[in-house]
């Protein structure tokens, strides 16, 4: 095999290897992505009740809602985060099933 087939080949190597890679990368971050939403979505609010502070004040129960609803989004939250790590974890590991090499 000559020098220029066997860099063709390792190039049609790689190039494959990179397009396996970011599919995983794209998969990894689509499943992060509704719970950033949801991250998001919390800081927006906080922020927004931060600076109308005076609502707590004058709507004590509303606020006492809104904590508990957020509160319940925080425990969801980790419940999710919790199922989404180990599957990544199973990610990274390698592959088990194939023979390893004698030596």
């Amino acid at each position: 095999m000559s020098a220029l087939a066997e860099i063709l080949e390792r190039r049609a190597r790689l190039l494959a290897e990179a397009e396996a890679q970011r599919q995983s990368l794209a998969e990894g971050i689509d499943v992060c992505r509704s719970v950033l939403v949801v991250v998001d979505r919390g800081i927006a609010w906080a922020t927004w009740l931060r600076a109308r502070p005076y609502l707590v004040v004058l709507r004590p129960r509303l606020a006492l809602r809104w904590s508990a609803r957020l509160l319940t989004l925080w425990r969801v939250g980790r419940v999710l985060l919790g199922a989404i790590r180990p599957a990544a974890g199973d990610q990274a590991r390698p592959d088990r099933s194939a023979p390893e090499p004698q030596g």
